[in-house]
């Protein structure tokens, strides 16, 4: 086992010797709509905008088409939110923002296709996410008299609060400049649920638009 371990490092070692390693920042914005469902909240919850920023490293595969790209991005991920807060017994009107921030590491494979003096590129990978903090805004409509209430969002067990891991996918496609810069779209989809009751799930789910530079030419 150990002779063979040894054999494929050696075998690899002209792959990798032939691999570009190239490191890049990016920004850009997230439209997010978290997927939650709750008997007791009748709630309407539709795509909110929020800024997203990172850093990458992009990894040639040798001399074919395919690169890795190892992303690190601060990520701004909720929801608006409408609809009636049925827990009281009463039917109670609301509306307002859900907004939570993640440090996320999306894995992506992409494959590249030359176009004109850059390359078209679309490829897509696993995502693990960290919740770092968040808010709610809410406004509750009580005797026709508009009540705000802000409220911090926490990550752990409690069942107040979000599970602090979140995993899942994303897809993604872009136009790369030869001498560096790119644009991407991209969407991700969790699959994890953060929810720590269990007649509440909820889901993390988002479009982005991100603008990005590749220090160096290549893929």
């Amino acid at each position: 086992m150990r002779k063979t371990l040894i054999l494929l490092a050696i075998a690899s070692l002209p792959f990798f010797a032939k691999s570009q390693v190239k490191f890049g920042v990016q920004g850009g914005f997230t439209f997010s709509r978290a997927d939650m469902h709750y008997l007791k909240l009748d709630l309407d919850l539709s795509y909110r905008l929020g800024p997203m920023a990172g850093a990458m490293i992009g990894i040639n595969l040798g001399e074919s088409n395919f690169s890795l790209m190892q992303e690190f991005n601060y990520v701004f991920k909720g929801a608006k939110i409408s609809g009636t807060d049925n827990t009281t017994g009463t039917p109670i009107p609301i509306n307002g923002t859900h907004t939570t921030q993640y440090l996320e590491l999306p894995l992506n494979i992409l494959y590249y296709l030359d176009a004109g003096n850059g390359h078209f590129f679309f490829g897509g990978g696993p995502y693990a996410a960290m919740g770092l903090n968040g808010k709610n805004s809410i406004t509750y409509q009580i005797n026709n008299t508009p009540e705000v209430e802000d409220t911090d969002v926490v990550f752990g067990k409690g069942p107040d609060q979000f599970k602090k891991w979140d995993f899942g996918v994303q897809g993604l496609i872009g136009y790369k400049l030869g001498y560096g810069s790119y644009v991407k779209a991209y969407y991700s989809h969790g699959f994890s649920n953060l929810a720590n009751i269990t007649d509440i799930s909820y889901y993390n789910r988002y479009f982005g638009l991100s603008f990005g530079y590749f220090f160096g030419s290549g893929k």
